[in-house]
């Protein structure tokens, strides 16, 4: 838990190179569509963004 936790969201992106899923492990492919974790403030930034598959992402909500 940190102060920030308010300002994470996950964002819609699609994958210029392989990824791998965080939480099942399952492999993202050029192309394909992930969900990032990303930060409201433009000054904060994350050096290891949680990256999410689209069926991981659709458990999640």
């Amino acid at each position: 838990m940190s102060k920030y936790d308010n300002l994470k969201f996950f964002k819609k992106t699609k994958a210029r190179i392989s990824h791998a899923c965080m939480k099942c492990r399952g492999q993202i492919n050029t192309g394909d569509f992930y969900y990032a974790k990303n930060i409201k403030d433009k000054f904060l930034h994350s050096l290891h963004r949680k990256k999410l598959c689209d069926k991981c992402y659709e458990e999640a909500n």
